[in-house]
């Protein structure tokens, strides 16, 4: 399981968000597309994703001009992510 810091650049502001994965072996825009909810199946959005997705720097710059990237990555621990939840930083789903 892992814990990822995404950095989110929003004109003069920086700012963090969290998410976790079960698989470990994700790569950044692989992250990146499943925590904005960027729907592959649809061909327009999959276009627009793949124009905007920076190879080079692992950045996407999504429809507001914000510029979307994976500052960091851990491995988490079953009882990390419960106090994660707890505190409000993370949220489950089932």
């Amino acid at each position: 399981m892992i814990f990822v810091k995404f950095t989110i650049q929003s004109g003069d502001y920086e700012y963090f968000d969290y998410s976790w994965f079960k698989d470990c072996g994700l790569a950044h825009k692989d992250m990146i597309r499943e925590v904005y909810g960027i729907d592959l199946e649809d061909e327009d959005n999959a276009e627009i994703f793949e124009n905007n997705f920076d190879e080079d720097t692992n950045t996407y710059e999504d429809h507001n001009g914000d510029l979307i990237s994976v500052y960091k990555v851990q491995e988490m621990t079953e009882k990390e992510l419960d106090v994660l939840v707890k505190m409000g930083v993370l949220y489950r789903w089932k």
